[in-house]
C-alpha cells in the first residue's frame, strides 16, 4: 500500500516538474493536486502514511510554486502561509479519515457482538424449548404413570362383571364385552409404551373423533363402576367431531365418570351433555351431588387432594385423590381443559372441552 502512493507521488511530482513555472501554473493548483493525493492516502493507508505525504507534499509545493521557485523558503512574508494552510488541511483529514475508519471498525465489533450474542439468545431459546418439552413429557408420563392405578380399576372392574354369572349379562354380548375391554386395555399399555419412552416428547395420536361415540366409549368401559347407576345418554349434535388422543380422553371421561359415581346419590342419575361451540366441543359429565365451594375448585385439581368436609378437614374416601389432576392433565396435552362449574339445581358439572376438529362436507 506504501508503495503504491509513494509511487503515485513520485509520478504527481514528475508532472509537477514538468509544468512548473509557466504562468498560467499557480500555486493553487498544486495545492489541490496534492491535497487529492493525501486524501486518498489518508482513506486506505492510515495516519503514519497520511503524515509521511503531507511532509513530502508541503516539501515539493514549496520547491516547485513557492517563490523563489525550485528552492526551500520564501522571500515574501505571507507565502509561508500557504504552506502552514497546506499542512494543516493534510493532517485535519489524515486525521478525519482516521476517525472514521476507527468508527467503522468499532461499528463492525459492535455487529459482529450483535450478531453473536444473537444467535446465542436464539440457541439459548431452542434449549429452553427443547427443555419445556422435555419438562412437559415427564409430567405427562407421571401423569399416565399415577393414572395405572386409579384408572385400571374401571375396566378390571368391568370385566370381573362380566365374567360374573350372576351379572345376567347374555354370553355372547358379556364375550363382546370383554374383547372391548380387552383392546382398551391394549391401547391402555401401547400409550403407557409411548409415553414411556425416555428422553423423547409424548407422541400423541391427534385424529378426529366422533364426541358422542367418545362418550359411548367411556361408558362401556366404565359399566362395572356404573353397574347401578342411571346414566342419560346426549341427545345428538350435529358435526361434533373433536380432535384428541381416543385412549387419553377415554381415561379422563372415565375419571370424571367414576367421580360422579362416587360423589352423586345413589337415586340420582348421571346426566352426560355435548354442547359444540365454534372452535371447541364440550363433553359434559354432570351429578346430582353435592356440589363444591367456589374455593375449593382449585383444589380439586391439585394431586393428592381431596375436597374438604364440612368440618374442614379433607375427605376420607380411601382415594388417593388423583383422577381429576390426571383428567386436567391430559386434557390440556392435547390442547383442551377439564373444567368445573355448579349445576343449576344443585350438584356438579365437569367439562371436558376439546378441540374441534374441521368437517369438510361433500357435495
Amino acid at each position: 500500500m506504501w508503495a503504491r502512493w509513494l509511487t503515485l507521488y513520485v509520478l504527481l511530482t514528475a508532472l509537477v516538474g514538468q509544468v512548473a513555472g509557466q504562468p498560467e501554473v499557480r500555486v493553487a493548483h498544486g495545492v489541490l493536486a496534492y491535497l487529492l493525493l493525501i486524501i486518498g492516502a489518508s482513506r486506505e493507508g492510515g495516519r503514519a502514511l497520511s503524515i509521511v505525504l503531507v511532509i513530502l507534499c508541503h516539501l515539493t509545493i514549496d520547491w516547485f510554486f513557492v517563490p523563489p521557485l525550485y528552492q526551500f523558503g520564501s522571500t515574501r512574508e505571507l507565502d509561508w502561509l500557504i504552506l502552514v494552510g497546506f499542512a494543516t488541511a493534510g493532517l485535519l483529514v489524515s486525521q478525519l479519515f482516521v476517525n472514521l475508519q476507527q468508527a467503522a471498525r468499532l461499528a463492525h465489533e459492535r455487529t459482529a457482538e450483535v450478531e453473536r450474542l444473537s444467535q446465542e439468545r436464539l440457541q439459548l431459546e431452542r434449549e429452553a424449548s427443547a427443555a419445556r418439552v422435555l419438562v412437559e413429557a415427564d409430567r405427562l408420563k407421571n401423569a399416565l404413570l399415577n393414572s395405572v392405578a386409579h384408572d385400571l380399576r374401571s375396566p378390571v372392574a368391568t370385566l370381573a362383571l362380566l365374567s360374573d354369572p350372576a351379572s345376567g349379562f347374555q354370553s355372547q354380548d358379556a364375550l363382546l364385552r370383554v374383547n372391548g375391554e380387552a383392546r382398551r386395555l391394549n391401547d391402555f399399555l401401547v400409550t403407557l409404551q409411548r409415553f414411556a419412552k425416555a428422553g423423547e416428547a409424548p407422541a400423541l395420536q391427534m385424529q378426529p373423533h366422533d364426541a358422542e361415540l367418545v362418550l359411548q366409549t367411556a361408558l362401556r368401559s366404565s359399566t362395572g363402576l356404573l353397574a347401578s347407576r342411571t346414566v342419560h345418554l346426549p341427545s345428538p349434535v350435529e358435526d361434533a367431531v373433536v380432535t384428541c388422543d381416543s385412549t387419553l380422553v377415554s381415561q379422563v371421561l372415565g375419571n370424571l365418570l367414576q367421580n360422579a359415581a362416587r360423589h352423586a346419590p345413589a337415586d340420582q342419575p348421571i346426566d352426560l351433555m355435548i354442547r359444540a361451540g365454534d372452535s371447541t366441543v364440550d363433553l359434559i359429565v354432570a351429578d346430582r351431588g353435592p356440589g363444591l365451594p367456589a374455593d375449593q375448585v382449585d383444589r380439586i385439581f391439585a394431586p393428592l387432594r381431596r375436597p374438604l368436609r364440612a368440618t374442614g378437614a379433607p375427605s376420607t374416601d380411601g382415594r388417593m385423590g388423583m383422577g381429576l389432576s390426571i383428567a386436567r392433565t391430559f386434557a390440556r396435552a392435547q390442547g383442551g381443559d377439564v373444567l368445573y362449574r355448579p349445576r343449576d339445581g344443585g350438584g356438579s358439572e365437569f367439562i371436558l372441552r376439546l378441540p374441534r376438529a374441521q368437517v369438510t362436507t361433500r357435495p
